[in-house]
């Protein structure tokens, strides 16, 4: 596709908007979308003049309570106008993303990580494993952070100033309009591009060590040979997360012996070591292993996990930090 061609941009959300239209023909007779159907060659021209000349600005959020969580809602024709600026920005991703950042990929990621992680299983034999997840990484995510990031990598001013107006993007709730300085739309079709782009420190600090290192969203593993490679990958990710201002979740991080298997992604990996070897255990446990693993993995809000004599605990600043 001819990238910023009015002609070939107008194609997409024309088809894109059709789609949602049928999935949602049978909704209320006053529901927005059959509005927007019917003004489609007003309001979809429009849209697409402002993003070409750099003066597109969205809606406001519409956040919506639920007995279980929280949701940021895009307009309709927020949505539309979002997908096509993502459809302009891919052809970046080769130049700017890490390629252990899988979920840029869409479902495929996942098979792709799946293909990875038991191919080196199989081959390297690695001993060792870390399974790390971000607590409310989405919501955590500090808008003067992402947009630095942001003005690192792209140097176009219509596309800066469209991407900043997408960030700090206002919130419509029932209690009145907020400037929130943290978190991005969840479900928004260009939250996985800032997920990938504001973590990218710490895919290239990985990714550059002798080891085998994934990332799918929030979730990221590493696969190691000795405990040397275990430690220096543990003390990394710390200071990356205190760097970005996130914390890990204490229940879903994991760090230990591979043995006899791990959970990744949905998927049960078994392990390519012998059954006697140390048991993986929850990051917040008393002991982390007996005997067989490095040290502890701090979580924020918890407290360190003691580990064997041998390699004790290495409490750096970042670790306090979160802690």
């Amino acid at each position: 596709m001819k990238r910023w061609d009015a002609n070939n941009m107008l194609e997409i959300d024309k088809k894109l908007f059709a789609k949602i239209h049928r999935r949602k023909k049978h909704a209320n007779h006053n529901n927005d979308v059959h509005f927007m159907a019917r003004e489609i060659d007003e309001w979809l021209p429009q849209g697409i003049r402002a993003m070409i000349n750099g003066t597109y600005d969205p809606r406001c959020l519409k956040r919506y309570y639920f007995e279980d969580e929280v949701v940021d809602q895009l307009h309709l024709s927020d949505r539309i106008f979002q997908h096509i600026l993502l459809k302009q920005l891919k052809p970046t991703f080769k130049h700017v993303m890490n390629p252990n950042c899988c979920h840029l990929s869409g479902p495929s990621g996942v098979r792709y990580a799946t293909q990875r992680i038991k191919q080196v299983l199989e081959e390297d034999k690695p001993k060792y494993v870390l399974i790390i997840d971000i607590k409310s990484y989405y919501a955590s995510i500090p808008h003067f952070k992402l947009l630095q990031d942001i003005r690192k990598y792209y140097d176009d001013p219509k596309v800066l100033t469209m991407l900043e107006n997408i960030i700090t993007n206002p919130i419509d709730t029932p209690r009145g309009y907020k400037n929130p300085s943290h978190g991005i739309a969840l479900r928004g079709p260009l939250s996985q591009f800032f997920s990938a782009l504001y973590l990218k420190p710490l895919d290239d600090a990985l990714s550059s060590m002798k080891i085998f290192y994934l990332r799918y969203q929030d979730d990221a593993i590493v696969l190691c040979k000795t405990k040397r490679q275990l430690v220096r990958c543990r003390r990394c990710i710390m200071e990356v997360l205190h760097e970005r201002k996130l914390r890990l979740s204490r229940k879903k991080s994991r760090i230990g012996s591979i043995a006899p298997s791990f959970h990744f992604l949905g998927v049960n990996y078994l392990s390519t070591q012998p059954t006697d070897n140390t048991t993986l255990t929850h990051v917040n446990d008393d002991l982390i292993a007996q005997n067989d693993v490095v040290y502890s993995l701090v979580i924020g809000g918890g407290k360190d996990i003691k580990s064997s004599s041998a390699f004790a605990c290495l409490h750096c600043s970042a670790c306090e930090d979160i802690a």
